[in-house]
């Protein structure tokens, strides 16, 4: 059973895509995916799919950056792209209080936060990613969700070794 903030924001999640006729599916599921790994182990998708979003500490303020489950950020790639001296991942304590979310369940969609989403991320049909919503998942194309993010799109990872 949902609280009334999670149902809350689940509704606003789902009343944005709307409003942006985006096509979309909210997976619900019984335990928490916090991870990528998790994603797959459940059979959400692939590694390649599943999409975190990890919000970013620069110099210029704070970043959403989504990228693929088989990869790693590439800080000097963010750094040299936008032009900032000082990238790093937000603590945990940050995550939620910008968020409102716990660091694995962050949503894909972060409205008050400028974006950035790896370009592997871009080629995919379908990613799967936060809803902000613990036990949730959001499954959408990334093209749409770049759209309603208004997310820069450049490489900034490197596949997992």
């Amino acid at each position: 059973m949902l609280s009334s903030a999670h149902q809350q924001r689940l509704d606003q999640l789902k009343s944005q895509l709307d409003a942006a006729n985006i096509r979309y599916k909210i997976l619900p599921h019984e335990a928490t995916y916090a991870s990528a790994e998790d994603g797959v182990t459940h059979g959400v998708g692939t590694l390649a799919e599943m999409a975190p979003t990890l919000i970013l500490k620069t110099e210029k303020g704070f970043v959403g950056a989504i990228i693929s489950g088989a990869t790693r950020l590439v800080y000097k790639k963010i750094k040299k792209q936008l032009g900032l001296k000082d990238v790093s991942l937000a603590t945990s304590e940050v995550v939620l209080h910008l968020t409102g979310s716990e660091v694995g369940t962050v949503s894909l969609i972060q409205r008050d936060l400028p974006a950035i989403v790896d370009s592997r991320v871009a080629e995919m049909e379908t990613i799967y990613g936060g809803c902000g919503v613990p036990n949730h998942t959001l499954a959408i194309h990334p093209k749409d969700l770049i759209r309603i993010i208004n997310a820069q799109v450049f490489e900034f990872t490197e596949f997992k070794t």
